[in-house]
């Protein structure tokens, strides 16, 4: 008998504390689900290299060399986030261009520091492309830098050059200049308009409304049991 009477002690207690349990439950589900939620995708590096240079092409001041970059078939704008470049020799200032329907040309000078991959954070300048768009980069200096230059086959027929005062482009036959993009895409949905998904945009609400059922259905049941 003295078992069963310490048993309904704490089953009462129990059933008393439960509804501010649920409700406290209720209210911090409900708000997580309205806290700004910061979207994810996945980076992609466009590229049309092989990885390996067999040589470094430089210029005289003023001559643009570029890689023209098209987006994943799907993707219908992407946002560029760095611009990478093969230093293979020579490091110097060069003016980085960026080229595009709609695009802003940064102009930005940069240093490299050393030889090898040198990346360029462009994140902060908010370059969104629709189509094809070209990296260049322009020389400052006699001295270099010398980019990178995969002359192994396939050849993918992308870089290209110009010089004053033309200012046409020309595209190389032999050899692809081991410039990159990484970039953010963005899916374009058949028959319908651009919209980035948030996985947790959709189950936040959904997760909220399962604790207030849950939460709605326990005390609907406590207070049958005190009936």
């Amino acid at each position: 008998m003295h078992k069963k009477q310490r048993y309904h002690c704490v089953l009462t207690m129990t059933t008393r504390k439960l509804p501010l349990t649920l409700l406290c439950m209720i209210v911090i589900v409900s708000t997580v689900s309205f806290l700004p939620v910061q979207e994810a995708r996945a980076s992609t590096e466009l590229k049309y290299d092989d990885g390996t240079a067999e040589n470094g092409w430089s210029a005289e001041p003023g001559i643009e060399h570029a890689v023209r970059f098209s987006l994943q078939p799907g993707r219908s704008s992407a946002k560029i986030l760095i611009a990478r470049f093969f230093i293979y020799s020579n490091p110097d200032t060069f003016r980085l261009h960026i080229y595009g329907s709609g695009v802003t040309d940064p102009a930005l000078d940069v240093n490299p520091a050393g030889t090898g991959w040198f990346d360029v954070d462009l994140s902060s300048y908010n370059i969104v492309v629709s189509g094809d768009f070209y990296i260049s980069i322009e020389y400052l200096s006699s001295q270099g830098p010398a980019i990178g230059m995969d002359t192994t086959s396939p050849i993918d027929l992308r870089t290209c050059s110009r010089e004053p005062p033309e200012l046409l482009w020309e595209i190389s036959e032999s050899s692809d200049l081991m410039i990159r993009a990484v970039v953010d895409q963005v899916s374009a949905p058949v028959g319908g308009i651009v919209m980035p998904t948030n996985k947790l945009e959709i189950v936040a609400p959904l997760a909220a409304l399962a604790g207030l059922v849950v939460a709605v259905s326990a005390v609907v049941a406590i207070k049958k049991r005190r009936d």
